[in-house]
Parts: C-alpha cells; structure tokens; sequence
C-alpha cells in the first residue's frame, strides 16, 4: 500500500530523524519527501509504502506518536512520486494551452482543500493561477516573474504584526512597549529575501508614527546577513550600529504626512 501523509513537526534538529526511525523500525518506507519550512515549525510531506494490512489510521497513529501534528494520511499511487519540479512545469503547460485547466491542475497537484496547502503551496498556487489568466498570450513571461511574496497579507497584533499567506505565518514583527519601540523581526526560512522583512519594517514604521512615536529601534543578532539590506531596502535613514553582539538600527519616525499614516496595516480579527 502507498500512503501520502502530511504532518506537521517542530523546527528542531532530529525531529525528522525520529520520525523516520520510526517508520522503519514499523517496517514503512519513506519513498518521497517534501518539506515546507514556517516559523518554528515544518510541514513534511511523505509518500510511505507500508505492509499489507496497513490502515491510513494506523499509519495516521504511528506519525502521531512519532511526534507529528496535524496528521493527515491517504491512500495513493506510484504517481506520487513523480519529480515535483516536473509535475509543476507540466502544469504550466497544459495551464498555458487551455487556462480552463486550472482548477483540474490545483486540485491533481496540491487536493481539493485550500485551507490545508502550506504557504508555500499557496505561492505556487498562485504563480499558476498568474499563467491561466496570462492565457498563453505575451504576457505570460510576466506571470512567470511574478514574485512570490504576491499575495502575502500584514495585520495588526496586540504584539506588532504579521505576515500570512493562505493562513500561514511567513513573518511577524514584535513590537516591545519601550520608550525607544524597540522592534524585531523574523520571517520564515523559505521566506527570505522577498522583500516580506522590509514589508513589516516599513508598516511598523507607519504604525508607530501614527501612535507619536519618534524613533524606531530595529534590534536584530550581530550575525544576521539581511539586517542591513533590509533597512536600506525601506529607503529609510538609519544609526546602524553593533552593540554587546546586538545589530541595532535607529529610524527616526518624525516628519510623516497623513498619506505614510493611510498605509496602517488593518487590525487583526
């Protein structure tokens, strides 16, 4: 029997390792895998071959003892394991040549149900969907650019904000409630270098100022390689400086007209 299974494990090093000595201690083999990183934790994607005689519950139970959350499992075929990449790419194709296609070619690529793709699926989602409306015509080259943050939507928390695609966090940004408004902020691994970090600061700066803040103290490790490309990626001045092992940005918030307040992200529901 062939199973598909997706479960949900926490971003740790050996958590994938436990659950695949599982598997194989039950006599499962992992045949195909695909990981969707977010943050602090990681959708895998396995395609198992069991014994005869086993259940998607049982399988759905081993995974869960294993560690895996959000399990779901079923039966499939050895066309599961075609190459990814190649089945996306064909995708495209057939997307192309008939956009009506679409819906067919989502649901045979990621199933029936939006509410369970991971945001990276989501982006991949809606790459094709770029295609179908481009219809082959001469602008499906820039369909193909389109970038893949498109889409990511920002709201406001009681703790800063985020960013979410399809449901799914791709970054947030902490605001702390300190005279100087220190702020941090993290996007998923799969998420970087999108411009989603520079998105946060720029709408942090925005709803500070619209709150009579002055400054803006972005804080970030001393390691960090997208700290200073993210600040210059918002246009903005800023006291760039290392302190105790600690990056530390300072933006000035004084002098914004009532056109940067407009762009306060809307408050999460």
């Amino acid at each position: 029997m062939f199973f598909r299974v997706r479960a949900t494990l926490t971003d740790r090093p050996g958590a994938l390792a436990s659950l695949a000595t599982t598997c194989g201690d039950a006599g499962l083999n992992i045949l195909g895998l695909q990981l969707f990183p977010d943050l602090g934790k990681v959708t895998d994607e396995l395609v198992i071959s069991t014994p005869e005689g086993w259940t998607a519950r049982a399988v759905a139970e081993l995974v869960g003892g294993a560690g895996g959350d959000e399990v779901s499992v079923e039966p499939c075929t050895t066309h599961d394991l075609i190459d990814q990449p190649t089945r996306w790419l064909a995708a495209a194709q057939d997307v192309l040549g008939d956009p009506s296609r679409l819906a067919e070619s989502l649901d045979r690529l990621l199933g029936p149900h939006p509410e369970r793709w991971t945001a990276t699926e989501h982006s991949r989602a809606g790459a094709l969907t770029a295609l179908a409306e481009a219809g082959g015509t001469d602008e499906a080259p820039t369909a193909l650019g389109r970038p893949r943050s498109a889409g990511v939507t920002y709201a406001e928390t009681p703790t800063g904000l985020v960013a979410r695609l399809g449901g799914h966090t791709v970054g947030v940004a902490g605001i702390a409630p300190t005279d100087g408004q220190e702020v941090t902020i993290e996007v998923a691994p799969a998420w970087r270098r999108l411009g989603i970090g520079t998105a946060l600061l720029q709408r942090a700066r925005t709803l500070l100022a619209a709150r009579g803040m002055t400054e803006l103290v972005l804080l970030a490790p001393a390691d960090d390689e997208g700290f200073v490309s993210m600040v210059c990626g918002t246009g903005l001045r800023a006291r760039i400086r290392v302190t105790q092992g600690v990056l530390q940005a300072r933006i000035p918030l004084a002098g914004l007209g009532a056109s940067d307040a407009a762009g306060t992200p809307t408050p999460a529901r």
